[in-house]
């Protein structure tokens, strides 16, 4: 019984670890968004202006999610100029964070 309440403090503290990730990347546009970053990070980075033409969002928008995305730590910019360019950031530690929650996960219900 001690062991399964420490594995869920594990869970809790393990999901607190990853909720601005998990928060930044329930929401479609932002995945949109990230799926563009990700197709264009081996090319170059995206200006605001690209993403809105690329995903027929008002650049407003565009900024809005950048924004969630980048205060989770998913993405980060770059300024050239007067333009902002955004690229993928701290991949590896953001996919650590996650596999550390999805391995708990299975412990605790295998």
């Amino acid at each position: 019984m001690e062991e399964n309440q420490e594995m869920a403090a594990n869970i809790n503290q393990d999901i607190a670890n990853v909720e601005d990730l998990l928060i930044a990347l329930g929401d479609k546009k932002r995945l949109e968004l990230l799926t563009h970053l990700i197709n264009a990070y081996q090319h170059k980075p995206l200006c605001v202006k690209d993403l809105a033409e690329l995903t027929n969002l008002s650049r407003p928008a565009v900024s809005h999610h950048l924004k969630i995305l980048k205060e989770a730590g998913i993405i980060n910019f770059k300024k050239n100029g007067t333009q902002s360019y955004y690229y993928l950031d701290n991949v590896q530690d953001n996919v650590a964070r996650m596999k550390i929650l999805t391995d708990d996960l299975v412990r605790i219900t295998c």
